[in-house]
């Protein structure tokens, strides 16, 4: 009996050590499609989109481990828990990849645009979901189920900035005197889009994680987010959008061609 349970546990710290695996490939496309973005890089931007294949692989590689789990050892409670999470949680960050490949593709497309400067509008939301991104992987690595639960007020959140930034585009094209031309908007929206679906993913890891320790899940039942903004980060939108891109860019640490 004993070493029915070894071999389950050793099993679960397997998938668990490919999941980390998995959050790091997927942290590191993130990191350097905001580089790309940032510097104008289409040679980075293109070494994002070529990794993407490995993250499929690792997708796969965990969905076979977890299938096979639950068939060899019949796992119970929070180890049960813990393998129906690990299917759910490999999709969002497969997905999450994709989006920050499709951050990368945006940067490439962008090369040849007119009034490309304009674009540090969005890298402040970019480092917000990015922050994000990383403190899901951090509460999952440190099973951190206080803060997953306060993770999920960050849903309204994303969604404010995404809408914060489109409506500000829209009053720029209607301005003649911005400079903003259509096809750059087109991209502008194109990585919003993708920056809240990344945000939002990560707030899925941490429901995830509450799951895996109090099995609660917080999937149809999250409280009431009427959270704005937070003052700094409306205050940089603010500014891009008033057409301060420097200023803007320099609010981005994490994305800049230095940063390590």
């Amino acid at each position: 009996m004993q070493q029915e349970v070894n071999y389950l546990q050793q099993l679960l710290a397997t998938l668990r050590t490919r999941l980390l695996v998995m959050a790091a490939s997927v942290g590191i496309a993130l990191e350097e499609a905001g580089k790309a973005l940032a510097a104008n890089d289409p040679g980075r931007a293109t070494a994002v989109m070529e990794s993407d294949a490995a993250i499929d692989a690792l997708e796969n590689e965990i969905d076979e481990m977890a299938l096979q789990l639950l068939a060899r050892t019949q796992p119970v409670a929070g180890d049960l828990r813990f393998v129906v999470s690990a299917l759910r949680m490999v999709v969002d960050l497969e997905r999450i990849g994709d989006e920050a490949v499709s951050v990368a593709e945006q940067a490439v497309l962008m090369q040849d645009t007119p009034g490309c400067a304009v674009i540090p509008q969005v890298l402040p939301m970019f480092q917000r979901a990015r922050d994000a991104y990383e403190q899901a992987v951090r509460v999952f690595r440190e099973n951190r189920a206080d803060e997953a639960l306060q993770m999920i007020h960050g849903d309204g959140e994303a969604l404010q900035c995404e809408v914060r930034i489109i409506q500000g585009i829209m009053e720029r094209l209607s301005d003649p005197a911005s400079g903003l031309k259509p096809p750059l908007a087109m991209h502008i929206i194109l990585i919003t889009r993708s920056l809240t679906r990344i945000w939002r993913r990560s707030i899925n890891i941490a429901e995830h994680v509450y799951f895996i320790s109090q099995g609660e899940s917080l999937k149809h039942n999250k409280l009431d987010d009427k959270t704005t903004a937070p003052a700094p980060l409306a205050a940089e939108m603010d500014a891009a959008a008033a057409g301060d891109g420097a200023a803007a860019a320099q609010k981005a640490p994490a994305v800049d061609e230095d940063a390590e």
